[in-house]
């Protein structure tokens, strides 16, 4: 992977220098080409201009010749070619036709003579010499113009314009530079005409002179045109090279990447750019992972369980509680395997394919029960994309409410009974259905009696209210027991004769020194007692005793009576609850052992019983030495 993107680098570096010296090829072609073009044009421009200077020149002085005579003498065009370094023209329109005189220059290391120059004309032209007056080897020529072009342009000269031009002319049989001037009179009458011409062959090697110094200035610029490019290349390349790692790198994780050394350009703000979104992406990503951080941590301190799916069946998230009351070690079995949670994946199926959210109670195998709430998680554009399932144990809900729904029932019930038993005796009062007054008597004994009850579980009831509510505030002392024995004993030894059952105390003869609450220990004696004494015959006993431990202090009530039942001794302590009746054929409001244990852990003890069926019980206390 690195070294193909080292060489995705190096390709950008080759195509950039490639696109620079591609411009630069293009810049420096054209630059030549117009440079060519120019030159060219200005050589030819310069040459016509020069040439037309020199035929003024030579006008002007073929004008300050001898009144009639225009055409120089042989020594004078020998001069006049020998500076100009052209071929000269003279024109002569006297004749019917246009004519000129050629004279070709000798070589250019010719020196000029004075030997006079002979010339040959045609015969019908006046200034033909006559026999014998022509000198061998003259070089003054006379033509007559036939072609209508090059008639033309002399025409023109003749007319009296300066001509320059460029073009092919058939007298020549090629491509010549012209340049003519017209000669006039004093009177300004045209009476002939100088030109002077050079082959554009000429031209040909100035031009390539100029083009192999053009060659040679691309070849210098091609060159320097590399090496600015390579540098500029780098210069651009560099720096894409450390933002295009810095990127990679935070592609992979390292969001704490900078780039350094970054020039002042634009690549440079693009640079910087990435570092602040680096530094953007750095904070926002590390704000996510506290959130995600802080979420996971409350989901997975739920009590309540959470299983994300979507619709691809993938369990997104899941936390403990979920497992645990699945009784579960792995949430991927519950999609998979048929058993009792088979109606969860049926509701999470319906809530994928409708989106309606669904509730559903079912037992676990521990016979827990399960209230799970299934629900519709959606995308930014409304779509399901998978459901959250909340699962929560009910029972303790349940359970709660159901005792709610018996305490109501029992508290119903024992209050009825009293006051359906006051109804019972106050109705015959009132109708006169007792004519003797110990009926009456029996009466009133029999409302006072349930008046007394109905007292006991209103006060029973207030007491059980206080102490689950934590308004009754218990101030521990330091505690003598056996004095508050005998006074429990004292208070109940009344009713332990009606009933015909022996009330005794039994102590290690210590002094049982403790931390309580006087009025609050000898209350949970009394309920002891009290229960004791409904639940053993006549003839048996109960005994009250005491004893000194390492670090408590051993306190309880002992009965010969007929026991407890294996079954209900888990449920002794429960409000409301009352053993089966029918062995005592006793009666109770089902409170009173509920408050002793309340009482005694408000002290800093706790309470436990041991119990035989047909042989008795034992409740037994404990409370902190001082």
């Amino acid at each position: 992977m690195a070294k193909r993107r080292n060489e995705r680098s190096l390709s950008i570096g080759t195509k950039m220098l490639l696109s620079h010296l591609l411009l630069c090829v293009e810049i420096i072609v054209l630059g030549a080409l117009l440079s060519r073009f120019l030159t060219i044009r200005y050589i030819r421009e310069s040459r016509m201009k020069d040439l037309l200077v020199k035929a003024e020149r030579i006008a002007e002085s073929s004008r300050q010749m001898p009144e009639g005579e225009y055409v120089p003498n042989r020594h004078v065009l020998h001069t006049y070619a020998y500076l100009s370094d052209a071929e000269i023209f003279f024109l002569d329109a006297d004749s019917g036709s246009i004519c000129i005189s050629r004279y070709r220059p000798p070589e250019k290391d010719a020196e000029p003579n004075n030997d006079t120059v002979g010339s040959q004309v045609p015969e019908d032209h006046p200034n033909t010499p006559k026999p014998g007056e022509e000198e061998a080897g003259s070089d003054l020529q006379w033509e007559k113009i036939k072609d209508a072009d090059d008639r033309e342009f002399f025409s023109r000269v003749l007319a009296g314009e300066k001509v320059s031009v460029i073009r092919y002319f058939e007298f020549a049989q090629g491509k010549v530079l012209f340049a003519g001037a017209p000669i006039v009179d004093e009177e300004g009458v045209v009476r002939s005409g100088v030109i002077l011409a050079k082959p554009e062959a000429e031209l040909g090697s100035v031009s390539r002179v100029a083009g192999y110094l053009i060659v040679i200035v691309m070849c210098m610029s091609f060159l320097l045109s590399v090496v600015l490019s390579m540098h500029l290349s780098h210069l651009l390349v560099s720096p894409i090279k450390r933002i295009t790692l810095a990127a990679r790198r935070m592609e992979n994780g390292l969001y704490a990447e900078r780039i350094t050394q970054l020039p002042s350009d634009e690549i440079g703000e693009l640079g910087h750019a990435l570092n602040s979104m680096s530094a953007r992406l750095l904070e926002v990503i590390g704000n996510l992972r506290r959130e995600r951080d802080r979420m996971n941590l409350i989901i997975s301190g739920m009590s309540e369980g959470l299983v994300s799916v979507n619709r691809q069946w993938y369990i997104g998230h899941v936390n403990k509680a979920f497992l645990e009351l699945m009784e579960l070690d792995n949430a991927e079995r519950m999609l998979k395997e048929e058993g009792y949670f088979s109606p969860l994946v049926a509701i999470i199926r319906r809530c994928l394919d409708s989106g309606e959210s669904e509730s559903l109670e079912f037992e676990n195998p521990s016979h827990r029960m399960l209230q799970a709430t299934v629900t519709a998680r959606r995308d930014i554009n409304g779509e399901i994309e998978g459901v959250v399932c909340l699962m929560r144990d009910v029972s303790e809900a349940q359970r709660v409410e159901q005792m709610r729904r018996d305490y109501v029932a029992n508290v119903s019930h024992e209050l009825r009974t009293p006051l359906t038993g006051i109804r019972g005796m106050v109705e015959p009062l009132i109708d006169g259905c007792y004519d003797t007054e110990e009926e009456r008597q029996e009466c009133y004994r029999i409302i006072w009696k349930e008046t007394i009850r109905l007292e006991k579980l209103v006060g029973e009831m207030l007491d059980m209210s206080r102490l689950q509510e934590g308004r009754v505030k218990v101030e521990l002392e330091p505690l003598e027991l056996p004095g508050i024995l005998d006074s429990a004993v004292r208070s109940m030894k009344p009713i332990a004769d009606d009933t015909g059952v022996a009330l005794n105390v039994e102590t290690d003869g210590s002094r049982l020194a403790c931390m309580g609450n006087e009025d609050r220990i000898t209350q949970v004696l009394v309920i002891l007692i009290d229960n004791a004494l409904s639940f053993t015959p006549c003839g048996g006993s109960v005994t009250v005793f005491a004893r000194d431990g390492e670090d408590e202090v051993y306190v309880g009530v002992r009965d010969t009576g007929c026991g407890i039942e294996p079954k209900d001794l888990p449920m002794i302590f429960k409000r409301f609850y009352k053993v089966d009746k029918s062995r005592m054929g006793t009666e109770g409001t089902g409170l009173g052992l509920s408050i002793a244990k309340l009482l005694t852990q408000l002290m800093g003890g706790d309470i436990t019983v041991k119990s035989e069926v047909g042989v008795g019980s034992e409740f037994m206390f404990t409370l902190k030495k001082q």
